[in-house]
């Protein structure tokens, strides 16, 4: 993965040598912050926290449709954790897939349930966010007749490979151990019509949260951005968020949003600072409490925290001004 960092650090000290004339001073950033309305700021982080826990129901209900139950403390834990794993290491999703695979396990779902939970999660986390996209897209006139032809292709090309029964048996063919695993999968959770929109409806919810914990935050700062504009600009920044070469797309996801501000009659000070709060809230706090669930989570460091808990509950019991001296207490039966 070494040579990721590398071409990151290139591409990133390459816009900075190109934007570093425009970009404002950490201290405009700074006094705009400082004056930003508390209330909205609440408002973006409770936004944020419904959209992990919608995720987190949709991952439950997933495996509840495969038979196996799941809390909703532990589903948010998972979510938490497997985030912070995607977003924070090199090989982030892998890891991430990993974990969640082990975790899911551990409460008794099967290899094809996991599998299907985890491949329908990301279909429907994908499709809705293409639908978003979609609606983004036709909604700015400069990109809606390019955005109609291309849809109209991809269309195209579905229906076609769709209807290609030959592709799909040479696929058989070559990934005989890769069929057989999509075939248990898709025979683990058996959906109805109600369930599939139910959640697509979670999925969709979460992107839309996630797009209120930024409009929040516009509030808050002060900037007034037209709600195509503002989509696009969020639908653009995750794109790229999801194609970068470092964890988390740090640096490519701020100056695509601070860009998009920019363009649409913003400061440089308040695009920086909406850029830096909300990235603030749904990057940077959701992977602290990841690697905090990760610890809640694993059993090693579970009960080092109960063993040091009850060391120093007894160390304040003998401390309490209200215990007895050793002596009075063997006098007292």
């Amino acid at each position: 993965m070494g040579w990721r960092w590398v071409a990151a650090l290139a591409i990133g000290g390459g816009a900075y040598l190109v934007l570093r004339d425009e970009l404002p001073e950490p201290g405009e950033i700074w006094a705009t912050i400082t004056n930003v309305s508390p209330a909205w700021l609440g408002v973006a982080v409770v936004a944020e926290a419904m959209s992990m826990a919608v995720f987190a129901r949709l991952f439950r209900r997933l495996l509840t449709l495969g038979g196996t139950k799941l809390s909703l403390g532990r589903a948010l834990a998972i979510t938490y954790a497997r985030n912070a794993f995607s977003n924070s290491l090199p090989a982030g999703p892998v890891v991430s897939i990993a974990y969640t695979t082990r975790e899911f396990g551990r409460v008794g779902a099967s290899r094809p349930l996991i599998a299907a939970t985890l491949v329908l999660a990301a279909f429907y986390s994908g499709v809705t966010f293409g639908v978003l996209s979609l609606v983004a897209l036709l909604g700015s006139p400069a990109t809606r007749v390019p955005t109609l032809v291309i849809a109209l292709a991809v269309v195209a090309v579905t229906a076609m490979l769709m209807g290609t029964r030959p592709l799909v048996g040479v696929l058989r063919r070559r990934m005989p151990r890769l069929s057989a695993e999509l075939d248990a999968a898709r025979t683990a959770i058996r959906a109805e019509r109600r369930d599939h929109l139910i959640l697509a409806g979670l999925a969709l919810l979460n992107w839309l949260l996630d797009v209120a914990c930024l409009v929040a935050v516009c509030v808050a700062v002060g900037v007034e951005i037209g709600p195509y504009t503002m989509l696009l600009g969020y639908v653009a920044a995750k794109g790229a968020q999801a194609l970068a070469l470092i964890p988390g797309g740090i640096g490519v996801v701020e100056i695509g949003l601070a860009a998009t501000f920019v363009a649409a009659g913003a400061t440089g000070g308040t695009a920086g600072a909406v850029v830096a709060l909300y990235r603030l809230i749904s990057y940077w706090a959701i992977l602290v409490t990841g690697w905090l669930a990760w610890a809640f989570l694993h059993d090693e460091v579970r009960a080092a925290a109960k063993a040091v808990g009850r060391f120093l509950l007894r160390a304040a019991a003998t401390m309490s001004p209200f215990a007895l001296p050793p002596t009075e207490r063997s006098a007292h039966p």
